[in-house]
């Protein structure tokens, strides 16, 4: 399932045609996926785009995909010597993913070259996997945080299957968590793929705050929505009516409760804690409207 699919489930179920996404899921992945109804579509540009995932990294199988999903290219058994090495260095392997980092996206990826998705150019041949780095420049991406779940390796030499890595990665977004697995499997010369995915927060929004396609479905209109207030940003009270028609109007207002903030974006709502758009603080201490909702 991708995630245009769970956007048209979610315009059947709510009844309503303005629904966006924070960021697509990979087919094979669950876990939280941000959506935006009515006017709060608006405010998808105001996120914070930092991710948190579980992953499972297969070790030993080398797919075209980079997940399990895909044609398998190559299987190594992993054996006792590579196992040992693998346990005593895992940790100084993780670390080099640590910090602003430069990763080469999977060939099976959305990234669009000339027009056309990279996806599409491997299904049909048209860029083989040794000639991907000639075609796609590596982009920086943020790791900033990777550590060990567990490592469980199989004392059956050629059992691949239970040689696994499960890992916690909170990173920035347009990370290819399919990248980090492969790149792990590169490192200790055995080849990885991705078996598991779950992104467990996104933003400011935990699993806790999700509901299920399943549920979705059954309770349709009466489904209950996150506030807009939930969008993460600052929020000032405008008290002053003056204020408030004006900005409505588009015209950049002072600061009702100004003092040094680290946000550049602040959500304002009315004395009803109602909704009014969205303000950029200018250089000279002014709220430019970005958004105006009501």
């Amino acid at each position: 399932m991708t995630s245009h699919d769970v956007v048209a489930i979610a315009r059947r179920a709510l009844k309503q045609k303005q629904i966006g996404h924070s960021g697509t899921l990979d087919p094979m992945a669950t876990g939280v996926m941000i959506l935006a109804v009515g006017k709060a579509t608006r405010l998808l540009r105001f996120l914070k785009d930092d991710k948190t995932y579980d992953a499972g990294v297969l070790l030993g199988t080398v797919t075209a995909t980079d997940d399990i999903e895909g044609e398998v290219l190559e299987k190594k058994p992993l054996d006792s010597k590579l196992k040992d090495q693998i346990k005593e260095n895992i940790s100084r392997a993780l670390s080099h993913f640590q910090g602003s980092i430069e990763q080469m996206p999977p060939l099976y990826s959305a990234i669009h070259i000339n027009g056309r998705r990279l996806y599409d150019l491997a299904r049909s041949g048209e860029i083989k996997h040794a000639e991907l780095e000639t075609h796609v420049k590596k982009r920086h991406v943020t790791i900033y945080d990777i550590r060990l779940k567990s490592l469980d390796l199989t004392s059956n030499d050629h059992d691949e299957t239970a040689s696994r890595i499960s890992l916690k990665i909170h990173c920035s977004s347009g990370t290819y968590i399919r990248s980090i697995a492969r790149d792990l499997g590169e490192h200790f010369g055995c080849g990885a793929c991705l078996d598991q995915l779950r992104r467990t927060t996104a933003g400011a929004f935990q699993e806790s705050d999700c509901h299920s396609l399943d549920e979705l479905k059954e309770r349709g209109e009466t489904m209950p929505l996150l506030p807009i207030e939930r969008v993460g940003l600052p929020i000032l009270a405008v008290e002053d009516p003056d204020l408030r028609r004006r900005f409505c109007q588009g015209q950049k207002i002072k600061s009702p409760q100004f003092d040094q903030h680290e946000s550049q974006y602040f959500l304002l709502s009315n004395s009803e804690h109602e909704a009014l758009g969205v303000a950029s603080l200018t250089e000279d201490g002014l709220l430019k409207p970005e958004v105006v909702l009501a």
